[in-house]
């Protein structure tokens, strides 16, 4: 039983299909197959000992905030203009109604799970270590060779700087995602993990040292600013005062890292401004506003961005949409042609906006209703450090968006807050 979280865990962050025909086939889906097949495993265990099973009125709050969020999700599916795209999700995002299904259930029966087995939190930290780990050593051979991405079509191009898997240079390395930045957060996540285990002795010092050691520097190369400045934040939360000496240099080196990637990146300096510095997001973020004011209540079904996005992008003129793809739509001009249209981002980039634009202002209340309850429960509760995990991801998600690739490993820390660490330490390599 030990062995099998461990290893599904692990499997959660680094399984892919190389021989997938797209991004979602590749990167996403494994993934959430993986957390379908720890969802039976927790179903299962837990109906073994179902005689045994005690519900809190913290999990019965989270059973009725998952419901809300669920139920006016189900009615902006409904609602879509694309209803099937708002229920399966977006290929390469993956986060529809169907996936916040299985994560709620992933969520509800771990926290039931944890506290009948409160040891196998253990094993699911030494399973996301071991994952974080393997997707570091993924990245230093892409550091080198921007070809390598270890699919079926590994080192074979269709331009000059795309490769066959649809994986552009600039989104390199990727180390076991679909992007640079997926890679990044996961690694961030997962040095806060570890030194939320070091610091309560769950691992040795220097199983500790061997993760950081394979995880920082691949965090670095992968060239992400909002995972690195994640990681300072949540680490300052978790270590505070007791561990300044180590913070101070840290916060430096991150800051200084964050400078080198802000100024390297590749910009015409002779237009160059701030918003281009800071990776603007405004042109995205006033289309989704234009869409919250079309469909405030509702919204426009999950990975509302790209479904809104034809019928927003041009404000004076809303196009008879023929066809929603995976990267473009297509549409009837007036000569009675159907054309083809880009779709330059499936996400408006911030948190609080995608979550809007796809499930409406009920949506949003509800998301925040469950993530400030849940939050709330991890910070007083006596695995009061686990809360530093979902300050990092918050962190990252309010400039940046949710995926499918990465989600499950906010709500192991969430949950974890009901569980009680168990004593004997662990090591990456039992």
């Amino acid at each position: 039983m030990k062995n099998l979280y461990t290893l599904l865990y692990a499997f959660s962050l680094i399984l892919i299909n190389p021989w997938g025909g797209s991004r979602g086939e590749i990167w996403t889906q494994p993934k959430v197959f993986v957390v379908l097949l720890i969802v039976l495993s927790n179903l299962s265990f837990l109906w073994e000992e179902r005689k045994l099973l005690t519900f809190s009125r913290q999990w019965k709050v989270c059973l009725i905030l998952w419901g809300f969020f669920l139920t006016v999700g189900a009615i902006s599916t409904l609602n879509s203009p694309f209803p099937e795209r708002s229920f399966w999700g977006q290929d390469q995002m993956g986060d529809g109604w169907l996936y916040w299904l299985l994560i709620s259930i992933f969520s509800l029966t771990n926290r039931l799970l944890l506290k009948l087995h409160p040891e196998l939190f253990g094993c699911q930290i030494r399973g996301l270590l071991i994952g974080g780990a393997v997707v570091a050593i993924n990245v230093f051979p892409q550091v080198f060779n921007w070809q390598i991405d270890y699919t079926a079509t590994n080192g074979q191009s269709i331009a000059h700087d795309v490769l066959a898997s649809t994986i552009f240079r600039g989104q390199q390395p990727i180390a076991l995602f679909s992007h640079r930045g997926h890679a990044a957060i996961v690694l961030a996540l997962t040095a806060v993990i570890c030194a939320v285990a070091w610091k309560r002795k769950l691992i040795s010092d220097r199983t500790a040292t061997l993760a950081l050691f394979l995880i920082l520097p691949a965090l670095l190369f992968a060239n992400t600013r909002t995972a690195v400045l994640s990681l300072i934040i949540s680490l300052s939360y978790l270590l505070e005062r007791q561990y300044y000496k180590q913070l101070i240099p840290g916060i430096f080196i991150g800051l200084l890292a964050i400078s080198a990637m802000t100024f390297t990146r590749p910009l015409d300096w002779n237009r160059v401004s701030v918003a281009q510095v800071m990776s603007s997001r405004s042109p995205l973020w006033e289309i989704a506003v234009r869409g919250i004011q079309k469909r405030p209540l509702f919204g426009w079904g999950f990975n509302g961005f790209g479904i809104a996005y034809p019928f927003v992008a041009t404000p004076n003129k809303v196009p008879e949409i023929v066809n929603l793809g995976q990267f473009s739509y297509d549409y009837m001009a007036p000569n009675g042609q159907v054309r083809t249209e880009k779709i330059p981002s499936y996400k408006a980039h911030n948190w609080i906006l995608d979550t809007a634009i796809s499930t409406g202002i009920l949506g949003l209340i509800a998301a925040v209703a469950l993530w400030g309850y849940c939050l709330k429960c991890a910070i007083v509760s006596l695995n009061t450090d686990l809360s530093a995990v979902a300050i990092g991801y918050l962190t990252f998600i309010l400039p940046w968006f949710e995926c499918a690739q990465y989600a499950q490993v906010l709500w192991l820390a969430l949950d974890g807050s009901e569980s009680s660490f168990p004593s004997p330490k662990l090591s990456i390599l039992q």
